[in-house]
């Protein structure tokens, strides 16, 4: 059997068909592959994204937890860390020399606070066993606020920079280190309020 030029063009333009195929084959493979490797990074990204607002809503968490319980009108309580951060206030406010540097809730009063140092975080409620989130709370007395141009009731406020006094608000730093933990991961956030507690 003899092959003309017809028969030959002919089997020229299969083969180039299959090589053509062949080819955009490879190169939808590759493409699949990439986007999906990408895809792969976008799931591990938002992940990550994930833990690190949950550790910015922990710390929070804490500074709100730390503000709630230093009120004056929150001391009736059974919970141990709520009460040795009751206990850690009154102590540093009694004691002028203490202030100006944070002190740790989980150690005597002496002690400073070093963020992340402390095992003894509040934990929040875990989703896990391998999977923790808590926080650490760094309180600081920042001495008597000064107040001008105000007064309350007949005496008034004694400015902060005059004689030692009771009648101004006491200053204080709170500082919350946040914590998640995830499997041999962690996401750490810090957070920082001032607040004046009402005069006793």
């Amino acid at each position: 059997m003899k092959f003309t030029k017809t028969d030959r063009k002919k089997c020229e333009k299969g083969g180039i068909t299959i090589m053509v195929t062949l080819f955009l084959l490879v190169l939808l493979t590759i493409a699949a592959i990439s986007m999906s490797r990408n895809s792969f990074k976008e799931i591990r990204a938002s992940g990550f994204r994930r833990q690190g607002a949950m550790a910015r809503n922990i710390a929070d968490s804490g500074i709100e937890w730390s503000i709630y319980w230093i009120s004056l009108d929150n001391y009736d309580t059974n919970d141990k860390n709520a009460q040795l951060l009751i206990k850690l206030k009154e102590s540093l406010a009694e004691d002028n020399d203490l202030s100006g540097v944070a002190r740790d809730i989980f150690k005597p009063k002496t002690d400073y606070y070093k963020p992340g140092e402390s095992n003894n975080g509040i934990s929040v409620s875990a989703l896990s066993p391998d999977y923790t989130q808590s926080f650490t709370i760094g309180l600081t007395r920042m001495g008597k606020l000064p107040v001008s141009n105000m007064s309350q009731g007949p005496g008034g406020y004694t400015p902060a920079a005059g004689s030692a006094t009771t009648q101004a608000p006491d200053l204080w730093a709170i500082r919350s280190d946040a914590q998640v933990k995830q499997g041999v991961l962690t996401f750490t956030h810090a957070k920082e309020a001032w607040i004046a507690t009402p005069v006793k």
